[in-house]
């Protein structure tokens, strides 16, 4: 009788802690996340990124984006990865009210704050911290709310580069398809280098095609079409290591190396003397507003020999 009464009151015991544990849970889950209204990505006009020491201020002007103050053109990569996670912020669950933020790097010395806007409407406006230890969320706090929540995606270091440069770099850009010449000029050397019309482009209508031919010299020079193609290669979509701003693009000199593309429309890249021999090399592009500087690596490896694009014993007539 006496261990039936212990069964009992420990059954008894047992129920109570289960209750309590149960409410306890569902105590925790009973709350409601808050609603974000609803974003187009393309709807997004102005970005504002600040913390860490650094502000930085993107806006959408004539169908591009710009950094502000300085109409700096923005890489358009980056800015479609900031745009896509503020157009697509999904909260997934609460995660503390204790106001401990600088657990979650959300502390004013650590966080990464963001608002967005359509037009003069301010559309999101957060505060982002950390990534959680499951790297799938991000810990976030919303303006006006005291709360911390999980948002689904790893995405605090789209932003945090955002504070550093984000201007776009590239400095030379076309189809690399539609180059008809290429001119280079090097101290008191040069070559040109043409490539002939395509076989379909070149033989009449139910004509048999020849052969392609690659790129020649315009003085009937086969070429070396593998360096011919690594020269474009690296040329195509070409990005600089950092932009001049308090030069013009005539205040270098004389350039010690140039080449001209031919395509739908003409291309030009010019490079400079470094100031220091193993430094940067200054240069300035038909498709840039600004002077820039490019790696000496590989500003050494565009600059070849003209010679050097054709086969092996071909030499310059005359």
């Amino acid at each position: 009788m006496k261990i039936k009464k212990e069964y009992l009151i420990l059954g008894v015991i047992i129920a109570a802690l289960a209750v309590y544990l149960h409410q306890r849970s569902s105590d925790r889950t009973h709350y409601t996340l808050p609603s974000l209204p609803a974003l187009a990505a393309a709807d997004i006009t102005r970005i504002q990124i600040s913390g860490l020491g650094k502000t930085q201020t993107l806006a959408l002007k004539e169908g591009r984006w710009v950094t502000e103050p300085q109409g700096f053109a923005a890489d358009p990569k980056r800015v479609k990865e900031m745009l896509d996670t503020l157009s697509g912020l999904s909260l997934t669950v609460l995660v503390a009210e204790s106001k401990n933020y600088a657990l979650y790097e959300l502390d004013p010395e650590n966080k990464v704050a963001v608002k967005a806007w359509q037009g003069d409407q301010l559309q999101r406006d957060l505060d982002i911290g950390k990534a959680a230890p499951s790297f799938r969320h991000t810990f976030v706090k919303l303006a006006g709310d005291d709360r911390v929540f999980h948002a689904a995606d790893n995405f605090r270091f789209r932003f945090q580069s955002g504070l550093d440069e984000i201007r776009d770099k590239t400095v030379l850009s076309f189809n690399r398809q539609d180059l008809q010449e290429i001119r280079i000029s090097k101290d008191k050397d040069s070559a040109t280098l043409t490539r002939p019309p395509t076989p379909a482009e070149a033989t009449p209508s139910g004509q048999p095609a020849p052969p392609p031919t690659g790129w020649q010299g315009n003085d009937g020079r086969p070429a070396n079409n593998s360096e011919v193609e690594m020269l474009i290669g690296e040329l195509s979509g070409l990005q600089c290591q950092a932009f001049i701003d308090d030069r013009g693009q005539d205040s270098f000199g004389s350039p010690v190396y140039t080449i001209v593309l031919k395509a739908s429309k003409e291309h030009s890249l010019s490079l400079f003397a470094p100031a220091d021999p193993d430094g940067p090399y200054p240069a300035v592009s038909s498709d840039s507003g600004h002077p820039f500087e490019l790696p000496a690596d590989q500003a050494q490896r565009l600059m070849k020999d003209p010679d050097e694009f054709f086969k092996t014993g071909e030499k310059k007539e005359g």
